[in-house]
């Protein structure tokens, strides 16, 4: 995944957010019946959620070692 500019940092990502798009935006699998475009759509959908579940990730280690 990419890292974002440092000059701008990305807000602050909560865990109900990412939790409400895991509902909504579930990860699934798809048949032979599902178009290409719906597929990336969906993978589009998901690239999101895993994004910000990644920013969490950052923002949390950066939490645990950030110095007082």
């Amino acid at each position: 995944m990419k890292n974002l500019n440092l000059e701008t940092p990305f807000p602050a990502v909560d865990t109900r957010l990412i939790k409400a798009l895991e509902q909504q935006f579930p990860s699934k699998d798809f048949g032979t019946d599902v178009t290409l475009r719906d597929i990336d759509y969906h993978h589009g959908q998901r690239s999101v959620v895993n994004f910000l579940k990644h920013q969490l990730e950052i923002q949390s280690e950066n939490l645990l070692t950030s110095e007082n």
